[in-house]
């Protein structure tokens, strides 16, 4: 292994609109720190999270069946994907919703990409944080 490779961060987009989902993944992987992985819908982005070992989620709230505050709910209540740092992407403006439960990761749509890329180089840094999201 050379001396300057650098394992890439898994990063696993939940989104169900495929362009929004194509953006985020060709941005992420344009980087060199970055390996998006998109899911189109909440009941296999559970098994995706797992078996690619996420080191960040960007979840979509508004998803069809399972959504992602539910997602999220199941992810924290399991001890292998708990640490798993999530950040809500989310049209509704429900920003007094997501105090309330604690989420300080929200990103509202639209975004920018640089807002996006700021958002994700954050998390990956406190990836292992010590505080409770629960």
């Amino acid at each position: 292994m050379e001396a300057n490779a650098v394992e890439r961060k898994a990063i696993v987009v939940v989104e169900d609109s495929e362009p929004i989902a194509d953006l985020i993944k060709e941005t992420l992987n344009g980087e060199p720190d970055y390996q998006a992985v998109v899911v189109n819908d909440g009941a296999q982005a559970l098994e995706v999270i797992k078996s690619v070992r996420a080191s960040l989620i960007l979840l979509d709230v508004g998803l069809p069946g399972i959504d992602g505050i539910q997602i999220h709910d199941m992810l924290k209540a399991d001890p292998t994907t708990q640490d798993i740092p999530i950040i809500f992407l989310t049209a509704y403006h429900q920003t007094r919703a997501f105090r309330e439960r604690n989420f300080p990761n929200v990103i509202g749509k639209p975004f920018t990409l640089d807002e996006l890329l700021d958002a994700v180089a954050g998390a990956c840094r406190i990836e292992t944080s010590p505080q409770d999201t629960h």
